[in-house]
């Protein structure tokens, strides 16, 4: 499990009185995320590991107002206003999913913006938060099945089938790591 948490990320936990089970999973993900990024450094690409780290920890800290959809649009918005780097905001409001274009968004009642993880960073921590269930690392097979489960919003599961799957290759290429 992760040694260390930031002061930082703990103080934002404290002061959203973040749930317990939302930072034990907040700490899965960042486990996993930073595995696959020094797995991807050590492969020579150019990642930023606490980015990564700091990311991943924060992902999630809308949740303190939201467990619904717009969680990740929270979590940008707090962590901005809350003096965050832009790169650590964009990590956590880019995490859903695979990413959610404008006009997805749009349509699922969320501000009209681009959602897609661009950097590798966000990548990174996008795939993990899919194979985190709770606070236990899951397979990939398992993500697709939960997206199987789900009836409504059927056009956007689709969608975000397909761009799982890609992004898992994508990850499985940098990173040398298989899921």
């Amino acid at each position: 499990m992760l040694c260390l948490i930031p002061e930082s990320v703990k103080a934002l936990w404290e002061k959203y009185n973040l749930p317990e089970n939302v930072r034990e999973h907040c700490k899965a993900v960042a486990e996993l995320a930073v595995r696959i990024a020094e797995a991807a450094k050590a492969k020579g690409y150019n990642v930023d590991i606490e980015a990564v780290r700091l990311g991943a920890l924060l992902h999630d800290i809308g949740r303190a107002y939201s467990h619904g959809i717009d969680h990740f649009v929270l979590s940008g918005e707090i962590l901005r206003r809350e003096g965050f780097d832009a790169k650590i905001a964009r990590i956590a409001e880019r995490h859903f999913s695979s990413g959610v274009k404008a006009s997805e968004a749009k349509a699922l009642g969320l501000p009209a913006k681009d959602y897609m993880p661009e950097t590798l960073e966000e990548k990174i921590v996008a795939f993990a938060d899919n194979l985190v269930f709770g606070g236990r690392i899951g397979s990939f097979k398992e993500f697709m099945e939960r997206l199987d489960d789900i009836k409504e919003q059927r056009w956007f599961v689709e969608r975000s089938k397909e761009r799982a799957v890609k992004l898992k290759e994508e990850i499985e290429k940098v990173s040398g790591l298989k899921f």
